[in-house]
């Protein structure tokens, strides 16, 4: 299992906390902490910029 984070470029609106991409994933690696010894890899991905596209057709292969 590997998590995809996506839009990795955009920040959360200001009512839903605002909070930037890299602070999304530490709070879904903290809750998921619980459920695995290690917590699995991931990717954050924007199409925007293309951030992670290599890393995911790596990955697959």
């Amino acid at each position: 299992m590997t998590p995809i984070f996506t839009k990795c470029d955009k920040r959360k609106k200001k009512k839903n906390g605002g909070k930037r991409p890299e602070e999304n994933v530490s709070a879904f690696q903290e809750l998921i902490r619980g459920f695995f010894q290690t917590a699995p890899p991931w990717i954050m991905t924007s199409n925007v910029t293309n951030q992670g596209r290599d890393e995911i057709l790596l990955h697959m292969a």
